[in-house]
């Protein structure tokens, strides 16, 4: 309750941040709550209270060894994993005391076993990095935030605490990849561009994040605001994103999921008592990110002269023709938050304005008009991205 207490005081008395702000909190900011990554509300009502698996059914078996291919794509053994785990997760995020205890039961299971071992390289080629995401994705943050919230609940031993905790520290580190000293040569419409601002980088940085948390590390738990600044920073005029726009068909599905990452880590910095929302970096911040995404919806044409680079644009190879999934949490994730925080901006005044003619909207301004009618309503897919439920643990 105390903990509970001390995140409403910060977030309640968020001020407006400037250039000179963010950068002392990227240097300076501490972990005020620590093990509290996304508290458990008071008020239950948007979340899942409910465990609807047995146990014995759902098993979550530690998968030992992380064997991602070389090309497009990820070592999915891990994503059914997540999708396993999630049915604990959720009602556990929802305070259900049986839930937790699974929880607790399968991180134990994973980390007696050793699981997730990266036997791949560290030459930042394919396998590396689809080795490293798999693993900060779907195992490493998921299972950190859903730790969090079995701390809240259930009393957890400190002989399997230190077990667990060892764990997370090994896979967190063994799957580093921020990438802090590189950035994008000739060849490419992302040239100058910080390779930290990757989605990739954006995903080892909440690992990072959640992990200094969980051991009240704040070194552990700064490393993600040198990840949020350069995607700020360095985003085009337009609010696109150089390095996700370029991928094809695929391009508005990574500048998406970008969009989720940066939410998560500004909704967990916000957990902490820090509000990096309003970063500004000579007129570019999150606002113009997500108008551009809206600015898609409406004319889809505006990121074909991004997308036509087809970098690994995986199966969607025709680059006129966006792969935006109406439904996934990665995809949709942040829109729960930014919403619920900035109801009055212009970007959702606009979308608020096109949900009156419904009727006469394209189908992705359909898509994202439908994502913020179901905010409160709709369960999330996977919650990889969005690390937790969204409804509940994103709105406000």
């Amino acid at each position: 309750m105390r903990n509970l207490l001390i995140i409403f005081l910060f977030i309640y008395f968020l001020p407006t941040i400037s250039f000179a702000d963010f950068k002392k909190i990227k240097k300076k900011s501490e972990v005020n709550n620590p093990e509290i990554i996304f508290p458990i509300p008071e008020n239950l009502d948007k979340c899942i209270t409910n465990m609807y698996v047995n146990p014995e059914i759902n098993k979550v078996l530690p998968v030992i060894k992380v064997e991602a291919p070389s090309g497009y794509g990820l070592d999915n053994r891990f994503m059914n994993a997540l999708n396993k785990f999630d049915k604990f997760k959720r009602p556990c995020g929802g305070g259900n005391i049986n839930a937790c205890e699974n929880v607790k039961k399968v991180i134990l299971d994973w980390a007696k076993a050793d699981a997730a071992q990266r036997t791949g390289p560290s030459d930042h080629e394919g396998r590396h990095w689809n080795d490293t995401l798999t693993v900060n994705l779907w195992i490493a943050s998921p299972m950190m935030a859903g730790y969090s919230f079995a701390k809240q609940i259930i009393t957890i031993p400190d002989e399997e605490d230190k077990i667990i905790k060892d764990w997370f520290k090994k896979i967190v580190k063994k799957n580093k990849h921020l990438m802090y000293s590189m950035t994008y040569k000739d060849g490419t419409q992302a040239k100058g561009v910080p390779k930290r601002a990757h989605n990739h980088a954006l995903s080892s940085a909440m690992s990072h994040m959640q992990l200094g948390i969980l051991l009240n590390d704040s070194k552990l738990f700064r490393k993600a605001f040198l990840n949020y600044e350069a995607a700020i920073k360095y985003q085009r005029k337009d609010g696109s994103m150089p390095i996700e726009t370029r991928r094809g068909g695929r391009a508005m599905f990574y500048q998406a999921r970008a969009m989720t990452a940066l939410t998560s880590i500004a909704i967990i910095a916000e957990n902490q008592g820090y509000n990096i929302w309003d970063y500004d970096y000579k007129g570019k911040n999150f606002h113009n990110i997500v108008k551009f995404f809206i600015d898609f919806t409406e004319n889809n044409e505006i990121v074909f002269k991004y997308a036509k680079e087809m970098k690994a644009p995986g199966p969607a190879r025709d680059y006129k023709r966006q792969d935006l999934d109406g439904s996934s949490s990665s995809n949709w994730g942040w829109l729960s938050a930014y919403a619920t925080r900035f109801p009055n901006h212009e970007n959702i005044q606009r979308l608020q304005k096109w949900s009156t003619n419904y009727k006469d909207l394209n189908n992705y301004q359909k898509k994202i008009v439908s994502n913020l009618k179901n905010i409160l309503k709709r369960s999330s897919g996977t919650s990889s991205w969005t690390l937790v439920e969204p409804r509940c643990h994103f709105t406000k």
